[in-house]
């Protein structure tokens, strides 16, 4: 019995986990989005203020938005990171329902009662 406690301990926590983490990745979204918008306004900017040719003002804008760049490339990435946190927390929480389903069976095949 007191495995079956440990189990459904083990799931409330995945849950909570899980929960923070689906705020968390909404957080990151957003902050993801913010930051393509300010490196895409900025790059647009940029573009319009230089001088030269369509390819040579492309690669001034694209030279002084760098940093605005790497910011929008790492929240995504941060964004993709979360997803994935998320995806395992769901496989821990199915593994846990199956171990829980598991041993619910063994104790009632063994005469013990929930």
């Amino acid at each position: 019995m007191s495995e079956m406690l440990t189990i459904v301990k083990q799931l409330g926590q995945l849950s909570r986990d899980l929960d923070d983490a689906v705020k968390k990745l909404g957080e990151y979204e957003e902050a993801a989005v913010d930051a393509e918008g300010e490196y895409k306004v900025a790059f647009s900017r940029a573009f319009r203020a230089a001088q030269g040719g369509v390819e040579e003002r492309k690669q001034l804008a694209t030279a002084e938005t760098d940093d605005l760049w790497r910011i929008w490339g790492k929240a995504a990435a941060l964004v993709r990171l979360q997803k994935e946190h998320v995806k395992a927390l769901h496989a821990r929480i199915d593994v846990g329902r199956t171990i829980q389903s598991t041993a619910r069976a063994e104790m009632q095949l063994a005469g013990g009662q929930l």
